[in-house]
C-alpha cells in the first residue's frame, strides 16, 4: 500500500513542490503575523501543495515523452510504467480543481488568481510552450514561482505590498541561476532529449558564466529587504552567511567550467533560498 501510494506522491514531485509551498508558508506567516491562525496555515499548506503538486503532475504527464529519454528522468511513474497517463491526468486534474476550491471558498478570490497565474505561467507558458523551442524557458517560465509567495501573502491579508513582491522577484532571480544550473550537469541529457536548456544552446562555459552573475545579482537582491527596512538584523545576518556559503560554491563555475560544479550550485541553491525563508520568519520572531 505505500509503495503504490509512494509512486502517486512522486508524480508531484515533493521536493520541488515543498520548497515552493515553504516560500508561500513564509509569506503566509509574515503577512499574518501575530496573529497567525494555524489551522488556516494548515489549510492554505493543503491547497499549496495541491496547485504546485498538480502542476508536478501535469508536468510529467506531458513530458513523459522525454522523460524516457533521459537516465534522470526514465525512472519517474509514468516512463516507468507504474502510473499511467491516465491516470496521472486524473489525479492532475483533481488536484488542481481541488486547489481552486480551496483558494476561493476557504481564502479569497485574490488567492485564487495568484493560484491560476501560477499555473498558467507554470504550465502553458513554460511546460507546454517554453520548454521544448527556447533556452529562456525557465526565465519567463519562473514567474510560476513568484506566485506561491504572493498566494501566501493573500490567503493571510487579502492584499498585496511591498513584502511579497520583494519575496516574489527574489524566488523569480533565482529559478535560473538553479534550474541552468542542473542543466549544466545533465546537458547531454538534455541535449538527447531535444531540450533547448542554455548550455545546451550556447554551451557550458558561457552558461557556467550566466549562472554564476544570477546568483550574484539574487545575493545582492536579497539584501534589498532589510535595505528597504522590511527585516531587521536577524534576517540580515542570514542572508549575509547563507549567501556568502552559496557564491562560494559557485565559485567552481568561474575557475572550471566544469559540469560537476554546476551539479554542485544546483544542491546549493535549495537550502539557500530555505534559509533565507527562515531568516526571515525567525526576524519576524525576535521583534516580539
Amino acid at each position: 500500500m505505500k509503495q503504490e501510494i509512494n509512486k502517486y506522491v512522486q508524480l508531484t514531485k515533493p521536493k520541488v513542490t515543498l520548497l515552493n509551498l515553504f516560500v508561500g508558508v513564509t509569506c503566509f506567516v509574515l503577512a499574518a503575523f501575530p496573529q497567525v491562525t494555524w489551522f488556516k496555515l494548515a489549510l492554505f499548506c493543503a491547497d499549496g501543495y495541491l496547485a504546485a503538486g498538480g502542476c508536478g503532475v501535469f508536468n510529467s504527464f506531458y513530458d513523459r515523452d522525454i522523460d524516457k529519454l533521459m537516465p534522470r528522468t526514465s525512472k519517474r511513474a509514468i516512463p516507468a510504467g507504474q502510473v499511467t497517463s491516465n491516470q496521472a491526468l486524473a489525479l492532475g486534474t483533481a488536484m488542481i480543481s481541488a486547489s481552486f476550491a480551496l483558494s476561493y471558498f476557504l481564502f479569497n478570490p485574490l488567492t485564487l488568481l495568484m493560484v491560476i497565474l501560477g499555473i498558467v505561467f507554470y504550465l502553458i507558458i513554460y511546460t507546454v510552450w517554453l520548454k521544448r523551442i527556447s533556452p529562456w524557458n525557465v526565465v519567463i517560465g519562473g514567474f510560476a514561482g513568484c506566485f506561491a509567495g504572493l498566494a501566501g501573502w493573500t490567503a493571510a491579508a487579502n492584499t498585496l505590498s511591498a513584502m511579497p513582491f520583494l519575496i516574489a522577484t527574489l524566488d523569480f532571480l533565482w529559478t535560473p541561476g538553479h534550474l541552468w544550473a542542473l542543466a549544466i550537469k545533465k546537458v547531454r541529457e538534455y541535449k538527447n532529449a531535444g531540450v533547448p536548456m542554455l548550455p545546451v544552446k550556447f554551451g557550458v562555459v558561457k552558461a557556467s558564466h550566466v549562472v554564476f552573475g544570477l546568483n550574484v545579482l539574487t545575493v545582492a537582491f536579497s539584501f534589498l529587504i532589510p535595505i528597504f527596512n522590511l527585516a531587521g538584523i536577524v534576517y540580515a545576518s542570514v542572508a549575509l552567511v547563507a549567501g556568502g556559503a552559496f557564491l562560494f560554491q559557485n565559485r567552481g563555475l568561474l575557475s572550471a567550467n566544469q559540469e560537476m560544479y554546476g551539479f554542485k550550485v544546483f544542491m546549493a541553491s535549495m537550502p539557500y533560498l530555505a534559509c533565507l525563508m527562515i531568516g526571515l520568519i525567525i526576524d519576524k520572531l525576535a521583534v516580539i
